[in-house]
């Protein structure tokens, strides 16, 4: 006997301990309320609503960041000789958040305000004050509505507690009210919703639905790279059943298979669908709408990086290259266009006029010396680039290409020919030079691979044929230098096709 006697003891401590984690106050109070012509005010109107709740929080509700507890208030509601039940949740209940005052011998007393039930009177924000004691835990166990009275009127020559312009119906209101704690099974806030509601349930209750409201609303701006994607959405509280969506881009509606009806809507930069313009939402249960705010989203534009921009100079010497590029920020989602321009002149795309790399040939016609510029383009517009100075100075004795390989070439289906050009500068010691032909597939053309040196792949020149089947085929080759100092030059990438 003595053993079971202990292990209902030890029980009841796990069960006392565990319903400490959350606290739950079953609160009444009642509305007294009027409705009446502009200037009259009843004293005493009579009772016209009796709303009842449970209020479920944690230890946080007395401190200076409370965590959300829940509101579920529930009602009967006689019309037409008919009573209904019903009951509500607000999941994201605060409003019992009050200064904590601890006095000398330890008693606590808490005050604040709570969201008052104007059920005839609707005064937007209207609340209500309340004290209350505490226990050593900190949590209250008891508390007091103050009587309150909201007048309602639709000029300013009424004064009172609580005066509230809504328009057109005068509706004067006294609330009154009490809570006290009640306990539960359950050991978090979720499980006790739980629990309090499936006791309404089975005393007849019904949810009630309620009409949304936007938490958390859209943002003002949002800017978009072309080819990029951003999620639009809002947070929705207090909404039962779960609500509808619907998107409106511009002020016209966007369709279900545009995703329009979604709780979150993804925007496409550039896409003339889904792209730029002004966005909002419309949130809807049976009880009402909430229309979020508006954002507009734009184009985001491109800038340089941190030293991104062209060079002011470019020094080549002989038929040596340099490649000329821009880094933007942010980097691009989908390339934008490109247009490089030598002088005024647009350089032709035949040399990479419209690429995102230009690469210039010192001695060539169409690129050389000069200045260049590029200008790239997208949905937010185009970006100018500074420009870059390239100059060409002679080989003279220095290591160099002076004469460079071609940008194309139509390689003899069957004779073997060597690509032209890929000297190196005659009066440079030629014994300190060694040279590695590269070749990549058209159809990959950075994938280059080093040629094997039995296929002549170090040789000075290189013999190539038409023949797609061949090892030394069409594809596209390079050719890399190096000098006895471990200088490196490279050679333009050849293009090499059939010929006749």
């Amino acid at each position: 006997m003595k053993s079971i006697i202990l292990k209902t003891f030890a029980a009841t401590l796990l069960v006392a301990t565990a319903q400490a984690q959350v606290n739950v106050l079953s609160a009444t109070w009642r509305e007294r309320g009027l409705s009446a012509p502009a200037g009259v005010i009843v004293p005493s109107p009579g009772s016209v609503a009796v709303l009842r709740a449970f209020m479920i929080f944690d230890q946080s509700i007395v401190t200076s960041t409370p965590g959300p507890g829940t509101l579920i208030d529930y009602r009967d509601i006689r019309s037409g000789g008919v009573t209904s039940r019903t009951y509500t949740i607000q999941t994201d209940f605060r409003a019992i958040n009050g200064d904590l005052i601890s006095g000398f011998s330890g008693g606590r007393r808490i005050y604040g305000s709570i969201y008052a039930p104007m059920t005839i009177a609707n005064v937007p924000g209207a609340t209500m004050p309340f004290s209350g004691t505490t226990f050593a835990s900190g949590v209250p166990r008891r508390l007091a509505f103050d009587n309150t009275v909201f007048q309602v009127v639709t000029s300013g020559g009424l004064t009172g507690p609580q005066v509230v312009d809504i328009g057109a119906t005068l509706a004067r209101s006294v609330l009154s009210g009490s809570a006290t704690s009640i306990s539960v099974e359950a050991t978090t806030i979720p499980g006790a919703t739980a629990e309090l509601e499936a006791r309404l349930i089975r005393s007849g209750f019904t949810r009630a639905a309620t009409a949304p409201v936007i938490t958390t609303d859209l943002p003002a701006t949002l800017a978009v790279q072309d080819g990029g994607t951003r999620l639009l959405s809002v947070v929705v509280g207090n909404a039962f059943p779960t609500p509808t969506y619907q998107w409106f881009r511009n002020g016209t509606a966007i369709t279900a298979a545009l995703g329009g009806t979604a709780p979150t809507f993804l925007v496409t930069g550039a896409d003339p669908a889904t792209g730029a313009g002004t966005y909002r939402v419309e949130v809807s249960t049976s009880a009402g709408t909430a229309v979020s705010g508006t954002t507009t989203v734009t184009a985001q534009p491109f800038t340089f990086a941190t030293n991104g921009n062209l060079p002011a100079t470019v020094p080549l010497v002989g038929a040596n290259l340099a490649n000329l590029s821009v880094t933007l920020d942010p980097a691009p989602i989908t390339q934008p266009t490109y247009q490089w321009f030598k002088g005024a002149a647009q350089v032709a795309d035949a040399v990479g006029g419209k690429s995102p790399v230009l690469t210039v040939i010192g001695g060539e016609a169409a690129t050389g010396v000069g200045l260049y510029r590029v200008e790239i383009t997208s949905s937010a517009g185009t970006l100018v680039s500074g420009n870059a100075n390239v100059t060409v100075a002679a080989a003279g004795s220095n290591f160099a290409f002076t004469v460079n390989t071609p940008r194309t070439f139509a390689a003899p289906f069957a004779t073997p020919t060597n690509i032209p050009g890929g000297t190196v500068n005659p009066t440079f010691p030629a014994a300190n030079v060694t040279r590695q032909w590269f070749k990549a597939p058209t159809n990959d053309p950075t994938n280059f691979v080093a040629i094997p040196a039995g296929n002549g792949g170090i040789s000075a020149t290189f013999q190539v044929v038409g023949d797609v089947a061949a090892a030394n085929g069409p594809g596209i080759y390079r050719l890399v230098a190096t000098s006895n100092t471990n200088a490196v030059i490279t050679s333009v990438d050849t293009v090499v096709t059939s010929g006749p």
